[in-house]
C-alpha cells in the first residue's frame, strides 16, 4: 500500500511532525530569559491617581500650617508679642513641622506607589515564567506523544510482518496442494495401467515400480475366454 493510505505512513509523519515541535518549543524554552525586576520599567505600573493624591495631601498640610500660624499670630497678639522675636520662632517651628509632614506624607505615598508598581510587574514576570513552564510542559508531553507514535509504527509494521508471514504460508500451503493434486494426476495413467497388467499377469512385486513381465502363452489366452464367459 502506498502514499497516504498508507496507516504505517501516516503514524510516523504525525510522530515526525510532534517531535519537530517538541524540539522547536524546549530549543525556546532554552533559550529563554526571565524578565529581571531591577530592568522592568516600572512607569506603566504606576498608579496614576497618586500625583493627585500626593498633592491633595499637601494642600490638607498646608492649609493646617496656614492655621497653625493664624493660631501663633493670635497668641502672639494677646501675649503683646507680635511681630517679635518669640512670634518669628513659633512660625518658624510651625512651618517646620508642615514642611516635615508634608515631605513624610509625600514620601509615604510614592514609596507605596512604587511598591505597588514593583509588585504589579512581579506578578507579570511570574505569569510569563509560569506560561513558559508551561509551554516546557506541553513540549515534553508532546515528546511523549511522539514517541507513542513511533511505538505504534513499529506495533502497526510487526503487526504487518506477521500477516505478511501468514498470508506466505497460506499461499505455500496452496502450491503445495496444486503440486500435490497435479502430481496425483500424473501418477493416474501409471496406476490405471496395474489393472490390466495384473490380468496379464504383469502385477508389480513388493511396492516396487519395477514389473515382471510374463509372455503368456495359448493356454492363458483360452483361461483368459473362459473366464470371460
Amino acid at each position: 500500500m502506498a502514499g497516504g493510505g498508507n496507516p504505517q505512513n501516516s503514524v510516523y509523519q504525525n510522530a515526525s511532525a510532534g517531535l519537530n515541535a517538541a524540539q522547536a518549543g524546549t530549543g525556546a524554552g532554552m533559550m529563554y530569559r526571565p524578565q529581571q525586576l531591577g530592568q522592568t520599567n516600572l512607569q506603566p505600573y504606576m498608579n496614576p491617581y497618586t500625583d493627585s493624591v500626593v498633592n491633595n495631601t499637601v494642600g490638607q498640610i498646608d492649609r493646617m500650617r496656614q492655621m497653625g500660624l493664624n493660631d501663633v499670630g493670635a497668641q502672639a497678639t494677646s501675649a503683646g508679642a507680635y511681630g517679635g522675636a518669640r512670634h518669628g520662632v513659633a512660625e518658624a517651628a510651625t512651618n517646620r513641622a508642615a514642611m516635615e509632614q508634608t515631605g513624610l506624607a509625600a514620601g509615604n505615598l510614592y514609596s507605596q506607589g512604587y511598591n505597588n508598581a514593583q509588585g504589579a510587574a512581579q506578578f507579570d514576570i511570574n505569569n510569563q515564567m509560569q506560561g513558559q513552564n508551561m509551554r516546557l510542559g506541553a513540549a515534553s508531553q508532546m515528546g511523549n506523544l511522539a514517541n507513542l507514535g513511533f511505538g505504534f509504527g513499529q506495533q502497526i509494521n510487526q503487526n504487518l510482518s506477521q500477516q505478511g508471514t501468514q498470508q506466505q504460508a497460506t499461499q505455500q500451503a496452496l502450491i503445495d496442494a496444486a503440486r500435490s493434486q497435479f502430481a496425483g494426476y500424473t501418477n493416474s495413467p501409471a496406476q490405471s495401467l496395474q489393472y490390466p497388467l495384473a490380468a496379464i499377469g504383469a502385477a508389480p512385486q513388493g511396492g516396487q515400480t519395477s514389473t515382471t513381465q510374463q509372455k503368456p502363452g495359448l493356454f492363458n489366452y483360452l483361461s483368459m475366454g473362459l473366464g470371460l464367459l
